[in-house]
């Protein structure tokens, strides 16, 4: 009798913990930028820089890395850079209000270098049958610790 108690209660604090975890995802749906990890495969260059909004609103092309994440040995972009695509890039998720314009401040921006020798966001990479693609829109993502936790997550430095 007393081992079919235990067996009760212990399937009763299992059950209350799958609805925490429940509550705990709803709660949070929604805030947490998603990072593409295609996107990431495609990227020469994962850097954190400062971007700035014209009177537009919209981002300025021209960004200050703050950190290199990632870069070809030897080839390290610092100061400022002049980014194609940034000013039609969007957050997967709105970071204030309703836009995905991103807002100024600091983003994970995944880069590729052009043949110019500029760079713009990096697309998708190439998958069988399909070309690679640079989409019309592309992803930049808030620096935030959430960000910070999915790098590491995949193995990428976040330092």
């Amino acid at each position: 009798m007393i081992l079919a108690r235990l067996k009760l209660v212990a399937a009763a604090l299992v059950f209350a913990g799958w609805l925490t975890w429940l509550g705990i995802a709803v709660a949070r749906k929604g805030t947490v930028q998603p990072v593409s990890r295609a996107q990431l495969a495609a990227a020469t260059y994962l850097v954190v820089a400062d971007v700035k909004a014209g009177d537009d609103g919209q981002p300025l092309p021209t960004v200050a890395v703050r950190e290199v994440l990632q870069a070809p040995a030897g080839d390290r972009p610092g100061g400022e850079i002049e980014v194609e695509k940034l000013r039609s890039a969007v957050t997967p998720l709105p970071v204030a209000g309703e836009s995905r314009t991103p807002p100024p401040g600091e983003y994970l921006i995944p880069l590729v270098r052009t043949e110019r020798g500029t760079y713009r966001v990096a697309g998708l990479p190439a998958s069988p049958g399909y070309p690679a693609v640079s989409p019309e829109r592309p992803r930049v993502y808030p620096w935030t610790a959430d960000v910070r936790a999915q790098l590491r997550a995949m193995g990428l430095p976040t330092e």
